[in-house]
């Protein structure tokens, strides 16, 4: 369709593409005539920055916080390490054999925190008082000043001259000078000196989690040692007695005074009591108010006579409704008496005899009919005698009632006379309860003032010595292990920092990681120098040429990794890829391995251009110009001009390296704007139709910006940094000024690495790389002994190499 069509130098350059192909130098003609061309196409869709960006997976750069990094730390620093190390173990071992040989003696001492507490102070508050600081603080009044000179006094140790001259060396130079302080000549002075050089060799510690204080002294003579150990336990037990002695004795004096005190106050609080109710007529019986005594006698008899009415009434009731239904024979129990008794069994026998006359003459019989009626008049007695008993429970339910109407008024009366004396017995209340306070904390004062005296007479201390120090028989210090383990773990920690401290601040190209994060895109080669891959060159042999010289070496290994990372990265494009290799700064080696790739890629087959665009060094060119050449030949820039044809120009090496080398003489245009210019564009859109692969030789990034100014005609740019020589600061600064090259980096080069120091940094590809290729090149080199080596095809222009031109390459 018409709309797909490519643009017009696109067309013209696919027609030459095939004689280009065919004829290489046919191309270089048809190449010149298009230099005239229009600026081309940079839409989306034409060639220019078609290659696709790195996902942002970078690997981060190496972290003092990491474990493997701190690993590597060590390795890559091992002999500064161990010469720390070794100074270390010769400081310690000095230091053992100088050394005064010390002994430490032991006591033990049990602090019983049962009685460590205040004069009369109860279990449970001494319970409470239990925990680690309390065990601590005894510690430090073991080794406390008046601990200390108690023990001086008592072992004279002011004049021991191990006490009396251990001091620092400053003073003992003071001393030895007359610069010293002239009190501390007298007996004062001598003995403060003295508690300071005891308190340094005396230690109190507590044995885990027990009551129990290990107390340690340190001495050069094993029998003195224990005898102040056990002084030092001795003198801490006598303290801690004379201050319960003196707590006691001020507790006995302070609380006589409190008691006396108290014993006026709960006096004077009675009386107040008293006379308040005297004033107010209030009269007590067995420490109860006795309105209060009434109104409760009132309301028990008031319940009583309730319970007595109405049980009379619950009576009545049920004789009278037994009454009115006629049933006098169906009464309880409890309202028969012996009349009613009588009656009954009497009223029983006359219906026996009724029952057996009836049975015997028929119930016509006169006899029945007498006892007929005697058996009505014994009933008619019966309910007599029952509503006399409903009359005396009548009368009893009104006398209960009479006496209930009686108490509930007395009740009330007094009940409101008790509650007119509320506010007064209130304030009775208050008076009393100061008064039994009182009492209360007389009586508590007064105890604690007997244990205070009995205390006082016989005082017990909290402490106990449960094992005296013996005479050790073995120096505690100097100690060979400790002091060896001190001087190995100091020194390496110390060796330590100082290598992280040297291996940080350098910051210079040690590893791929490092590279790769520097950069952000992969390291994908690793190159070593050169002279240790193979024999230094012989005359006559180009320095590009290297690796196609020796195919199998590791430097041409790792740019054919440079060729597959390209052919991957741009796979499937119909025309030829244009890759530029560049570097922060100047010397990493960008020309050599640019000519090197170039090289190997003619020689695997490929159609190649190799373009020197470092118009201000042109190295490339002096390395590959003819011996005959003058000194302002032509080059790139007469051909951008249009002042010679391309086919003049380009220089063809043996291995079919088509070479654009610069020109040497001045140029009208400043070296970026040359490289800005739409004729080098349209020179590189022909040149992608002629070769498979343009190869650029670009300055470094930093210095100048002619790499910046042809990012946008390159498809992928290589990133060449010198090991341990370029800076991360410099690659992180040549990434982050250019933006357009960091878009389009395939990867990394680090050059000119050691293999063997690379090996130590963690970075053993290359070492490995080198190994395996050797025992690879070993069958080759010993099948090839008996044949005649084969000569090697003399260039049109025969090549230099760096040291003969007389340059340094970049």
């Amino acid at each position: 369709m018409p709309g797909n069509r490519p643009p017009a130098p696109v067309r013209a350059s696919a027609q030459v593409s095939t004689a280009a192909r065919r004829g290489r130098i046919p191309a270089m003609d048809a190449l010149a005539g298009r230099l005239a061309a229009p600026m081309l196409d940079r839409t989306p869709g034409s060639f220019l920055g078609r290659g696709r960006p790195l996902p942002p997976d970078a690997p981060k750069v190496n972290d003092p916080g990491d474990v493997t990094y701190l690993i590597a730390v060590v390795r890559r620093w091992r002999r500064l390490i161990g010469g720390f190390v070794l100074a270390g173990l010769a400081v310690s071992l000095a230091y053992l054999l100088l050394a005064t040989p010390q002994y430490r003696a032991t006591a033990r001492i049990l602090i019983d925190f049962r009685r460590l507490a205040d004069i009369g102070q109860d279990q449970f508050a001494i319970n409470n008082r239990v925990n680690d600081a309390a065990v601590e603080s005894q510690a430090t009044i073991m080794t406390s000043e008046g601990v200390l000179r108690a023990v001086i006094r008592a072992e004279k140790l002011d004049a021991d001259p191990e006490f009396a001259e251990d001091g620092s060396a400053l003073d003992r130079l003071l001393a030895l000078a007359g610069l010293a302080d002239p009190a501390d000549a007298s007996p004062a002075g001598r003995e403060r000196r003295t508690i300071e050089a005891l308190g340094r060799r005396v230690t109190a510690q507590r044995v885990g989690v027990s009551y129990v204080v290990e107390l340690r002294f340190l001495s050069a003579d094993a029998a003195k040692a224990a005898r102040i150990a056990n002084a030092l336990a001795r003198a801490y037990v006598d303290d801690q007695l004379a201050a319960k002695r003196e707590a006691a004795g001020s507790a006995n004096g302070w609380y006589r005074d409190r008691v006396a005190e108290l014993q006026a106050q709960a006096g004077e609080a009675e009386k107040a009591a008293v006379a308040y109710r005297g004033a107010n007529r209030i009269m007590l019986a067995d420490g109860k108010y006795v309105d209060e005594q009434l109104l409760s006698e009132l309301s028990s008899r008031l319940v009583a006579v309730q319970g007595e009415r109405s049980e009379a009434e619950a009576k009545l009731a049920r004789i009278e409704a037994i009454l009115s239904a006629g049933g006098a024979g169906a009464v309880a129990d409890e309202f028969q008496n012996n009349l009613i008794t009588g009656l009954r069994q009497k009223a029983a026998e006359i219906r026996r005899r009724m029952a057996e006359i009836t049975a015997r003459s028929g119930g016509d019989h006169d006899a029945v009919e007498r006892a007929r009626q005697d058996l009505q008049a014994t009933e008619a007695s019966i309910a007599d005698e029952f509503r006399r008993i409903a009359q005396g429970y009548r009368s009893t339910a009104a006398v209960a009632r009479l006496n209930e109407q009686t108490i509930t008024r007395d009740l009330e009366d007094l009940a409101r006379r008790s509650a007119e004396a509320q506010g007064v017995r209130v304030q009775l209340a208050q008076l009393q309860s100061v008064a039994d306070t009182y009492k209360t904390m007389r009586d508590s004062f007064l105890t604690r003032f007997a244990e205070a005296a009995q205390e006082q007479t016989f005082p017990v201390t909290e402490a106990r010595i449960i094992s005296g120090a013996s005479e050790p028989n073995r120096p505690a210090t100097p100690n060979w292990y400790k002091a060896f383990a001190a001087g190995l773990s100091l020194s390496f920690g110390l060796g330590f920092v100082v290598a992280l401290g040297r291996d940080v601040l350098t910051r210079r190209v040690r590893d791929r990681r490092q590279l790769a994060a520097a950069v952000g895109s992969p390291c994908i080669a690793v190159i070593a120098d050169l002279p240790a891959l193979a024999a230094p060159p012989a005359p006559g042999r180009n320095p590009i040429a290297e690796a196609a010289r020796l195919p199998f070496s590791a430097l041409a290994e790792s740019l054919r990794a440079v060729r597959l990372t390209a052919d991957a990265r741009f796979e499937g494009t119909a025309s030829g890829t244009v890759l530029g290799l560049v570097s922060a700064v100047s010397g990493d080696g960008v020309t050599t391995l640019a000519g090197n790739l170039a090289t190997l890629l003619a020689r695997s087959g490929s159609p190649t251009l190799l373009i020197d665009l470092d118009l201000r060094g042109r190295t490339l060119t002096r390395l590959t110009r003819d011996t005959a050449a003058t000194d302002t030949e032509a080059g790139l820039q007469d051909v951008l001009d249009g002042r010679v044809p391309i086919s003049a120009i380009v220089r063809r090496q043996p291995s079919g390296l088509h070479v654009l080398p610069a020109s040497t003489h001045a140029d009208r245009l400043h070296p970026s704007e040359r490289i800005a210019a739409p004729q080098l564009a349209n020179l590189l859109e022909m040149a992608r139709a002629g070769y498979r692969y343009v190869v650029l030789d670009l300055p470094p990034m930093l210095p100048v910006s002619d790499a910046r100014a042809a990012a946008a005609l390159v498809d992928g740019f290589v990133m060449v940094a010198r090991w341990n020589q370029t800076s991360l600061d410099d690659l992180q600064a040549a990434v982050a000024l250019n933006p357009e090259i960091a878009a389009k980096l395939i990867g990394a080069i680090m050059n000119r690495a050691d293999p063997d120091v690379l090996a130590v940094f963690d970075d053993t590809v290359l070492d490995r790389s080198l190994t395996y290729l050797r025992r690879a090149r070993r069958p080759e080199r010993e099948g090839a002994a008996g044949r005649a080596p084969r000569p090697e095809p003399e260039s049109e222009h025969a090549p230099q190499t760096a040291s003969d031109a007389g340059v340094e390459t970049r």
